[in-house]
């Protein structure tokens, strides 16, 4: 509107000039200026409701410093073209303060469907929400514009990097027994609530075991055993407090320190449970960890989160969620980069130096 305002003005003056020094160009001049005004005006309002616009992502999972493609498309139902358009990216961290905006200028939009691509660096890492917010639509010459406002936007995702950090399991940690959704599938056990295979009898066997009914159909004694619970020995709380100042370079560390334990329990066959307090769920949450899959997607769903500002004694919250659940081990990490076990603090990483103190950790657990 701005443009309009000026053109206006500008029209405004060379009739008061014309007027003034009685100037039949000066005035035909004005008079085009005013018929343009209302040209460029009633061609703006036609595009608006004739132009439909979207933004999408080929690929929702970035690299962090890596190009990100996004893609803006435009539907011009009109017959006339555009000589260019402008449109407003807004982006949004979950876990830092602030929204950062950029304008994209671009080409011809012809008649029908239009597809224009752009690259996006996203140097941080975490979880973005990228809307397109606002379309700069022009006239016919490219001098005039109206602002039209769009919501549409998705999620993209910059996964931390993980790194191999060494892990060393006690006897205690490998043979731990409790209860879990999630079975043996090679050895059997005690849980009387899940059948792990019927075989036949062997010396030894218990009668307690023997599966009469099925026994007296086959006529041979079988034996059923039954299920072992593949329990977690070691429950991971994410403590992360949201902080006052807008600290990029601490949530980088924080998420790559996350993963490389996740990651590096994992590998070491240690199955354990990520837990947090969900503030869209307003409760805790916990996602088990014991393959690549569970890993990615613990890290997608965290990364989704939004966090508040005051803290939350999660064990407490965990216990009194999971009742009758033990586990052997409770490591915990809060936004201070600062790694708890049992309670008691193993590391503090500091701010400059976190990537050669994760190198050098090790976890005994």
């Amino acid at each position: 509107m701005k443009r309009f305002i000026i053109g206006i003005t500008i029209t405004g003056a060379l009739f008061y000039v014309s007027a003034l020094y009685k100037s039949t160009t000066l005035m035909m001049y004005g008079y085009a200026g005013a018929a343009l005004l209302i040209l460029a005006f009633l061609v703006l309002i036609y595009r608006m409701y004739a132009i439909r616009c979207a933004v999408t992502f080929p690929i929702s999972i970035a690299e962090c410093g890596k190009p990100l493609t996004v893609r803006i498309l435009i539907e011009n139902k009109s017959i006339l073209p555009s000589l260019k358009f402008e449109c407003l990216l807004e982006r949004k961290h979950r876990f830092l303060k602030g929204r950062q905006k950029k304008w994209l200028q671009g080409g011809i939009v012809v008649s029908g469907n239009n597809s224009f691509d752009y690259s996006l660096v996203i140097e941080d890492y975490g979880s973005y929400e990228i809307r397109l917010k606002k379309v700069r639509i022009y006239d016919l010459t490219g001098l005039f514009y109206m602002h039209k406002t769009v919501r549409c936007g998705g999620v993209v995702q910059v996964l931390p990097n993980m790194q191999e950090i060494g892990v060393h399991m006690s006897q205690a940690v490998r043979t731990f027994l409790g209860e879990a959704d999630v079975y043996d599938e090679f050895r059997p056990g005690d849980d009387h609530s899940e059948l792990f295979q019927i075989r036949e009898f062997r010396n030894g066997d218990k009668l307690q075991s023997m599966h009469w009914k099925l026994s007296a159909k086959q006529d041979a004694l079988l034996v059923k055993e039954h299920s072992l619970p593949k329990a977690c020995p070691v429950v991971f709380f994410l403590n992360y407090k949201k902080e006052k100042q807008r600290r990029p370079e601490r949530v980088n560390a924080y998420l790559v320190i996350l993963a490389s334990i996740s990651f590096s329990l994992m590998d070491a066959g240690c199955a354990h449970y990520a837990a947090w307090y969900s503030n869209s769920q307003k409760d805790l949450v916990r996602v088990r960890v014991d393959d690549e899959e569970s890993l990615f997607s613990f890290l997608s769903g965290y990364l989704e989160e939004t966090f508040q500002k005051q803290e939350n004694d999660l064990e407490r919250l965990y216990q009194e969620k999971y009742r009758g659940e033990n586990y052997l081990f409770a490591l915990s990490l809060d936004e201070r980069l600062r790694l708890l076990k049992n309670g008691e603090r193993m590391i503090s990483f500091p701010a400059q130096d976190w990537e050669k103190k994760l190198k050098e950790l090790e976890l005994v657990l």
